[in-house]
Parts: C-alpha cells; sequence; structure tokens
C-alpha cells in the first residue's frame, strides 16, 4: 500500500484494484472531505460517487489481470477535486450513454444506472484518457457547511 498525505489535506493511495480495498481508498478521503465546507450530505455523495466508481474499476477494468487504482484528493481555493486513475480498459463515464429512465424496468438496457448516478452527485465530472490510463475526476464545489440548530 501507497499513502502519502501531503501538505494542505491532499491525499494519495495506490492499491490493488480489489473490492476489499474500497474503504481504504474511501475513508481518507472522505476524512479531508469532512473538513471543509461541503456538509454531511455532500460528503455521503461523495462517498457514493466514490464507491461506485471504485467497484466498477475493481469489476470490469481489468478483466483478465490484475491491476491498480490510484485515488488523490486535493482541495483547492473553492472546491475538492477527486482523482480516480487506472489503467484498465478505457471508459469514459463523461461519455457513457444516459439510461432511458422513462422506460418501465423489466424493458430497460441493463446498466448505465451508476454512471447516471455519479454524473448526477457531482457538480462536475471529468474523464480523459492519457498514456493508456483512465483518469477521471470528480468535483464538489464548497458551499457553506449546513448548521445544525
Amino acid at each position: 500500500m501507497q499513502r502519502s498525505d501531503p501538505p494542505g489535506g491532499a491525499v494519495f493511495i495506490e492499491l490493488p484494484a480489489r473490492l476489499e480495498n474500497l474503504q481504504a481508498f474511501i475513508a481518507p478521503v472522505l476524512a479531508v472531505a469532512r473538513a471543509l465546507p461541503l456538509g454531511e450530505e455532500r460528503c455521503s455523495n461523495l462517498e457514493l460517487a466514490l464507491e461506485e466508481s471504485l467497484v466498477n474499476i475493481c469489476n470490469y477494468a481489468y478483466p483478465d489481470r490484475d491491476g491498480t487504482v490510484r485515488i488523490s484528493s486535493r482541495p483547492e481555493q473553492d472546491r475538492l477535486i477527486v482523482g480516480i486513475e487506472d489503467n484498465g480498459i478505457a471508459f469514459s463515464l463523461v461519455e457513457a450513454a444516459v439510461p432511458d429512465l422513462s422506460v418501465d424496468l423489466p424493458d430497460r438496457k441493463i446498466g448505465g444506472l451508476g454512471v447516471h448516478l455519479v454524473r448526477s452527485l457531482m457538480d462536475e465530472v471529468r474523464y480523459r484518457r492519457e498514456a493508456d490510463r483512465n483518469l477521471l475526476e470528480l468535483v464538489l464545489f464548497f458551499h457553506d457547511a449546513e448548521v445544525s440548530t
């Protein structure tokens, strides 16, 4: 396991792309997110988007070999950017077809709901393929944290 906590609340983790590593990827990112002005609901949205993205990588990116996933997070002036990087099969979450939610469930094409979920939970989702690597960025802009009364 590689892990470093650079200054400024950033996180970098690289581990094998295995489901048993989900919490090792997600927990440090959420610790950073919860220290920022995001509010608990948006942190929960981030957790769900991360889990969905990572499960897809673990299940589909490496069909015939083992692989790794790199997670990074970096707070910037007005946002948190979480990077997810793998060298598995090319897949653009940004360009994937949006599922037709108007079709009855038994008639609906399988797949795509997780992609729709991630895109709807994040403020921005960016993807690029670079040097045989999938580079996904999940972005949440800071908002005033919800105040409990």
